[in-house]
Parts: C-alpha cells; sequence; structure tokens
C-alpha cells in the first residue's frame, strides 16, 4: 500500500473534522487546498488543481479551480474564527518539556493590498501562527491597539489552565505603556519589547540621560537598567540595551524579567521573520495571490496556515526519529549532530519523500502533535 493522494486526503480530513467544525464538504475543500499548497509550493489555484487527482473531482481542471475558488470565496465561513476552535485543538497536542512559551507578534504585508497582525508560538527556529487578523493595507485603524489586545485576551483565555511561562516578544512597531501594563497587569505575562530611541526616560543616578538614544551602548555586551522610568507617564520596568559589533542601530528593550536575560529573549523574536519567509517567497509564495478580495485571501491564510502547521510537525518528527538520516536532516561535525535542514525543509522532504511511496517504509505521521524543539 502506498501514500498516493486518496489515502493522504482521507487521513487529514478525519484529523481535522476533530478539530474544526466544517461540514464534509467544506472540509474535502480544505484538505484539497492544504495539499495542494504543500505539493505546488504556491496559492495559484491552476497549479494546486493540476496536483488534485481524482479523489478530489473527477472533472475538468477548470471545473477544479471553480470549485476552490467557490470555497475561498465563501462568505459566509469565517476563517479567522475557525482558525480560533483549530488553535483550542493544537495546543492541545502541544508537548513541553521546560514548561516555558515564547509567542513573538508582528506585522506581515501581501504586497501592498493586505495587511496581517499575527501572534505566533516560537517552535525551535521557526514560529507557529496562533493567531491573526487581516486588514486591507489602507484600512483605517488595521493597527489600533484593540485589535492586539483581542488577540492577546484570547491567547491569554486559551492557555489558562496550562499554567505556561509565557513572555512576550515584539518590534518596536509595539512600543507602547499602554501594552506593557496590560500584559504586566492583567495578563501577568513577561515581556520583552524594542523602544525607539526618542522614548523619554529617567534612570536613577543618570540625569543625563533624558532619552534613550542619551544612553551608549557598550561594544558587544549588554547594558541592563531596573526600576527605570519610561515614556513622560513614569512607567516602572526595566531596559536593556545593546549594539552588535557592526550593527546600524542600538537595541532599547523594554521588560519585565528579574533577570538580566532580555537581549537573549528578544533575539528569538527573528524567528517569526523566517516563518513569513516561508509563507512567501521561501515556500508557500503567499504575495503570487492575485486577489484584492480579502475574503478570499483570509481563507487562503487559513489554508496556509494548517499546511504550515502540518509540515512543521512532520519536521520536528523527522528530527527526532530515524526519518532524518533517510532525507539528510542532520550531519555529524566534529563530534556532534547539526540540523542543515530548517524544520520546515526538513517537513517538506518527508512529505514529497513519502509520496506515493510504501507506507510501511515512508510512513506520514497526521496526528498534529508538536514537540518543544
Amino acid at each position: 500500500m502506498i501514500n498516493d493522494q486518496e489515502y493522504i486526503t482521507t487521513k487529514l480530513k478525519k484529523t481535522l473534522e476533530k478539530m474544526i467544525p466544517l461540514s464534509s464538504k467544506r472540509l474535502n475543500n480544505l484538505v484539497a487546498m492544504i495539499i495542494g499548497i504543500i505539493i505546488s509550493k504556491t496559492v495559484v489555484l491552476s497549479e494546486i488543481a493540476q496536483e488534485l487527482k481524482d479523489s478530489y473531482s473527477s472533472g475538468t481542471e477548470e471545473s477544479k479551480i471553480k470549485r476552490l475558488q467557490r470555497f475561498l470565496s465563501n462568505k459566509s465561513i469565517n476563517p479567522e474564527k475557525l482558525y480560533e476552535f483549530y488553535i483550542y485543538k493544537f495546543l492541545n497536542k502541544y508537548k513541553s518539556t521546560s514548561n516555558s512559551l515564547y509567542i513573538i507578534f508582528d506585522h506581515t504585508t501581501i504586497e501592498d493590498k493586505f495587511v496581517i497582525l499575527q501572534f505566533s508560538l516560537k517552535v525551535g527556529k521557526r514560529a507557529l501562527p496562533l493567531w491573526y487578523k487581516m486588514f486591507r493595507y489602507k484600512e483605517n485603524g488595521n493597527k489600533d491597539f484593540k485589535h492586539i489586545k483581542e488577540g492577546l485576551k484570547f491567547l491569554h483565555k486559551v492557555l489558562a489552565s496550562y499554567n505556561y511561562n509565557v513572555t512576550l516578544l515584539a518590534d518596536r512597531g509595539f512600543k507602547s505603556v499602554a501594552l506593557f501594563k496590560f500584559i504586566d497587569e492583567e495578563l501577568k505575562w513577561k515581556y520583552c519589547i524594542r523602544c525607539t530611541k526618542d522614548l523619554s526616560v529617567t534612570i536613577k543616578g543618570k540625569s543625563k540621560i533624558k532619552k534613550l538614544e542619551d544612553i551608549k551602548p557598550l561594544s558587544n555586551k549588554g547594558k541592563n537598567f531596573y526600576n527605570i522610568k519610561l515614556t513622560a507617564q513614569n512607567y516602572n520596568c526595566n531596559l536593556s540595551v545593546c549594539k552588535a559589533k557592526d550593527a546600524e542601530e542600538t537595541w532599547f528593550i523594554a521588560h519585565n524579567l528579574e533577570k538580566s536575560l532580555a537581549i537573549r529573549e528578544y533575539k528569538k523574536r527573528f524567528q517569526i521573520e523566517e516563518m513569513f519567509k516561508d509563507f512567501k517567497s521561501g515556500g508557500f509564495n503567499l504575495e503570487s495571490t492575485w486577489s484584492m478580495n480579502i475574503q478570499y485571501i483570509k481563507m487562503l491564510y487559513f489554508c496556509i496556515s494548517i499546511a504550515y502547521c502540518f509540515i512543521i510537525t512532520l519536521g520536528i518528527s523527522c528530527s527526532k526519529d530515524k526519518n532524518n538520516t533517510i532525507i539528510g536532516v542532520v550531519k555529524n561535525l566534529n563530534g556532534r549532530k547539526v540540523r542543515i535542514y530548517s524544520l520546515f525543509r526538513s517537513g517538506l522532504k518527508w512529505f514529497k519523500r513519502c509520496y506515493y511511496s510504501n507506507r510501511n517504509e515512508y510512513y506520514l505521521k497526521f496526528c498534529f502533535t508538536l514537540y518543544e524543539s
């Protein structure tokens, strides 16, 4: 028996029907989109349709495209709400050994058409989407604090029963005393958020320092200040400052960590950039979509997000078992194992190696179990 498309479709559908409240017909279309995106590495429907076998539709390429278009344009489906249902179930499958969890949030764009606010879970050197909200590029208020608050409240509710030690990481576009207070006082989470150099600051015993830019960084070493007063609101927090060798800009990181670990923790923020690359030109080519229809793009992003979760779980599984030697995930360098493919590349390679291969020899896991990496 082989991992043909009909088998993969059936197994994937059985898993997702327990995670997403969709009718059987709509679930068939979702699974078809996920498989098509993974195999074709694009969101262009004509290329996806070419990869879909008779198990999806015995019709022509044109009829397959129209069927997918109707699914993606269906206004009665709320993909962002469906993704919340999915994440509730997905996090039940997360296996953490450290009990520490890092959530990175940032905005990304699809050219100059759409803006996406996304919260992601750091997994190894990648990040997985936990919650997102999409807007038109020039939509009024698309970067308002209320949207950030909405995402954080959802995640706080989802994670409340797990008792994780949560740290939030974000770039300077999210610097806000209102946000710092909300995280610290209401959510009771930790945060490391970069600030712009023009913010006013009061540091005890440093009367010459009026703004963050007045702080001179040490060469290749961080400076740490505790119980500083930030902005005219005199918000009390901690501050870490550093400038990497040959870097143009200095990092000013506001945080509420007890130890001087903010710089190390903040560096983990960059995993979300790798994920965005995987979504776009480095993987699924999201930016190749032609559509200006926001419902269509929301649905497309929903499909890509689930496809990405599936591939990352395969990549992690590959790194943990004997499959890594089959596709060359790791190599021995100076007596230690070093991963040479990202979790995303590993997952893609394993999926394609298994595709239409013997099931017993090349086993695909459809459980969506996520291990801390």
